[in-house]
């Protein structure tokens, strides 16, 4: 009977002890997750106000825009290096399996596809299927800057210029809200406005402290007017020196580098964001069975005090 209170008792000390563990974590996922949404939604109205300038400038020939024959696929998979975080990463892989069963090219013999990991779990993915890794990035930290992300950025721009790939399509999670993160697939390349538009758009949670779309309004005008995807007001004319071409060519590749920042951002906070519930679920479980395993030690230290005193009452009658 010792020992059965002995067993109860290092179960029931070594599962508080997780319970602390996973609450610590979780208070933690939330901030970086507040923190996360805080960083997007600050670049927001910034972004705005670029897409409304390309769109203002739209006439001419515009780089990263050209269509043409899909050879080649470059798949950017946006994941976490760390664990501890639900099925954020699972999701992530199942959207692939699905993009891969359903593309439109997937049944071409001449197309191929090549895989970008962004992300050390996107990369064991990428190796256990025996895809073909392009490249692979790691250690974006907790609250990206738009400078760690140019390499990313630059990469695949180069890639789609010299012709190594002729679309690229990146599979990432979209932060609806602290409970909900959906996975979709998005193209960066060839570049269409209107994507970009709802990527950035799309920054913004459905609920929560960041959901008042009034006040991700900026101050720059006509911004404010751009609540309608795809509608960009043409009010202003804007005079361009030297040339037009040379402000797209400048334009352009940032646009593309906000893009993929941006997915990034949404990557971090919907990781953050299942890394908070899957740490509350622990947490809730460590309780419960905190719980359940008092009880189980009060009765066994109830049966145990029981049958001492039966043994004591007993010697006594035997004397």
């Amino acid at each position: 009977m010792a020992e059965s209170l002995q067993n109860i008792k290092s179960r029931l000390r070594a599962v508080k002890n997780t319970g602390k563990i996973t609450k610590a974590m979780e208070v933690v996922a939330a901030t970086k997750m507040r923190k996360s949404q805080e960083a997007a939604f600050a670049s927001r109205p910034y972004s705005l106000s670029a897409l409304e300038l390309l769109r203002k400038i739209s006439d001419n020939k515009i780089p990263f825009t050209d269509i043409r024959e899909v050879k080649r696929t470059l798949v950017v998979l946006v994941s976490s290096d760390r664990g501890l975080a639900g099925s954020f990463n699972a999701q992530i892989a199942r959207a692939t399996d699905k993009l891969l069963l359903g593309d439109q090219y997937a049944k071409n013999q001449e197309h191929k596809f090549l895989f970008l990991a962004v992300g050390k779990k996107s990369e064991s993915y990428i190796h256990k299927n025996k895809f073909e890794l392009a490249e692979k990035f790691y250690g974006f930290g907790d609250f990206v800057e738009p400078d760690e992300t140019i390499l990313l950025a630059e990469f695949i721009m180069r890639g789609f210029a010299e012709n190594k790939y002729d679309r690229v399509l990146a599979v990432s999670t979209h932060f609806r809200t602290a409970l909900t993160q959906d996975v979709v697939v998005r193209q960066i390349l060839p570049l269409d406005v209107e994507k970009i538009s709802e990527t950035v758009r799309e920054i913004v949670p459905e609920s929560g402290r960041y959901s008042n779309l009034e006040a991700a309004r900026s101050s720059t005008p006509g911004v404010g007017g751009l609540q309608t995807p795809g509608v960009f007001p043409r009010a202003t004319e804007y005079i361009m020196e030297p040339k037009p071409e040379e402000v797209l060519n400048t334009l352009v590749p940032h646009l593309i580098r906000m893009q993929v920042y941006h997915l990034v951002l949404e990557a971090n906070a919907s990781e953050h964001s299942a890394r908070r519930v899957a740490m509350k679920n622990a947490s809730d479980n460590a309780d419960e069975i905190s719980s359940e395993l008092f009880i189980a030690y009060n009765k066994a230290r109830q049966s145990a005090i029981t049958g001492e005193i039966i043994e004591i009452i007993s010697t006594q009658n035997a004397l």
